[in-house]
């Protein structure tokens, strides 16, 4: 018998060819997908961060708002003496203890120019305020009744006078609890600023002018209350008739009608991403709200930016 050889059988170079297209478009779809998903993870990741930025921030204005006009066991700031002393840092004359003024604001639009910013106490951290946001204050005394403490500027509060003093000692006319009661006077006046340019980028952040006890006195101390936060819109809703509701919103610093009271605090926050996102451009985007008109242009720096906004009813309508 004849041995016939076996010929060897392998691929031809067209099916060669072939199998590597056909490899290559797969592999192409594979990384086309995880780059898609890698994308919309870290857009959603972005999204989800200054939606957490902004729910912060109106966390802590809102029960601030809240509670405006608040100075224990009497609410009529027309019944006050004052007998506090000298607080450090103040922004204006008599600008913390202004209690006739619960909820106030400052206008960026607010004319002549500059007027809307014309609080004199210094920001912190090397921030500055910027030029396009407006400025909130609030005055209210703390919701628990505190012990006495020398240096800090507290109300003492019955149920037809109240007193502001600094030194530890109860006012005279003032009894014991429960005929009267001590809280801590609290000032904060909620500002933007922008900070030190961080690689490239334009810092914004949420402060605060607070009253504190520092260094054993009363003094207006800057703090940050989150990064993140571009710029803060505010327009008062007014009860124009005493039905309770909102007849109509006004920007801060504009007339209120004899008889009228600021019932709610309207907020607007403009929140922006941390950093540039790659292939996202928003230079013709322009963020209309409030007042304001804050375009995208202006910036050139390619983050993500959204509004959030939230409506805040006064207990203590003014």
């Amino acid at each position: 018998m004849r041995n016939t050889p076996v010929r060897a059988l392998g691929l031809s170079l067209i099916e060669l060819m072939v199998s590597l297209t056909i490899g290559a478009l797969l592999l192409a779809g594979a990384v086309t997908v995880y780059m898609q998903s890698r994308n919309t993870y870290r857009t959603n990741d972005v999204a989800s961060r200054m939606q957490e930025v902004g729910r912060y921030a109106l966390d802590v204005i809102g029960p601030d708002v809240r509670l405006a006009g608040f100075w224990g066991l009497t609410n009529r700031p027309d019944s006050f003496t004052n007998g506090a002393g000298a607080v450090g840092n103040d922004c204006a004359a008599n600008f913390t203890v202004n209690v006739a003024a619960p909820i106030e604001g400052r206008d960026a639009t607010a004319t002549p120019p500059g007027t809307g910013y014309d609080l004199g106490c210094a920001p912190g951290g090397g921030f500055v305020k910027v030029n396009w946001a407006d400025v909130l204050i609030v005055r209210r005394a703390t919701v628990d009744a505190t012990a006495l403490e020398d240096g800090r500027l507290q109300v003492q509060s019955n149920r037809e006078a109240a007193a502001l003093f600094s030194d530890g000692v109860r006012p005279a006319g003032f009894g014991a609890s429960p005929q009267s009661e001590t809280h801590n006077l609290m000032v904060g006046a909620y500002y933007i600023g922008e900070g030190p340019v961080v690689n490239g980028l334009r810092q914004f952040s949420l402060r605060r002018q607070t009253l504190m006890r520092d260094a054993g006195a009363p003094k207006i101390v800057d703090e940050e209350i989150i990064p993140g936060v571009q710029d803060l819109q505010v327009q008062f809703g007014l009860d124009t008739n005493g039905d309770g509701t909102v007849e109509r919103y006004v920007n801060p610093q504009d007339a209120i009608p004899a008889g009228a009271r600021i019932a709610t605090v309207q907020l607007w926050l403009l929140v922006v991403a941390e950093e540039r996102e790659v292939g996202f451009k928003d230079t013709n985007r322009a963020y209309n709200y409030a007042n304001a008109n804050q375009t995208a242009a202006v910036f050139h720096d390619d983050r993500r930016r959204v509004v959030v906004t939230k409506t805040i009813q006064i207990r203590n309508a003014t």
